[in-house]
């Protein structure tokens, strides 16, 4: 429960940061994670990359998905009323889905129910009948030093200063200089 709790907590901040800053409920916003989450699944599974190997190249898809889906939808929405924005987000979701059931195909699968990823450390903790395992406690650890790391970067940045700020009044951030637009 704490586990799924703490990674829970990672999507539902992501969500309030997203509604915050574009005033939009984005209902892509767990499907994001389909199609890296996927590709970092098929490379280490299947592929037998290295646990870090396919870990980065997770990351670096999201990157690449987020920065793609920012520039050729998000923005082109800028102007446009928040309930169309919201509307494309249902739109984008239904896609991420098909394109997260269609990729295990690369690997000649039709999906990765037989497949098991190792853990990313050799560990084991018991409490009580409880065992938690590699990522179990990586989840553990990862996932409150990002809800620290990102509460330190909205506080004490100058970039968190202003995603702040035009979060709360975008007009007003703008006359004072912040680059509203850039920063969504």
């Amino acid at each position: 429960g704490v586990v799924i709790g703490l990674l829970t907590a990672l999507v539902a901040l992501g969500l309030a940061l997203i509604y915050r800053a574009n005033r939009i409920i984005n209902f892509a916003q767990g499907d994001l994670g389909t199609v890296p989450t996927t590709i970092a699944v098929g490379l280490i599974a299947v592929s037998g990359l290295p646990y870090l190997v396919g870990l980065v190249a997770g990351v670096g898809v999201a990157v690449l998905l987020g920065v793609v889906i920012e520039v050729f939808i998000v923005r082109r929405f800028f102007r446009a009323p928040r309930l169309l924005l919201t509307v494309a987000t249902i739109g984008l979701s239904q896609l991420l889905i098909v394109c997260g059931l269609l990729l295990p195909r690369w690997w000649h699968k039709t999906i990765f129910t037989d497949q098991v990823i190792p853990q990313p450390f050799s560990a084991k903790v018991t409490i009580g009948s409880q065992i938690f395992r590699g990522s179990e406690l990586l989840a553990l650890i990862v996932a409150p030093l990002l809800l620290v790391g990102l509460a330190a970067f909205l506080q004490g940045t100058d970039i968190g200063i202003g995603i702040r700020a035009s979060a709360e009044r975008a007009d007003r951030a703008a006359l004072l200089g912040i680059p509203v637009r850039r920063l969504q």
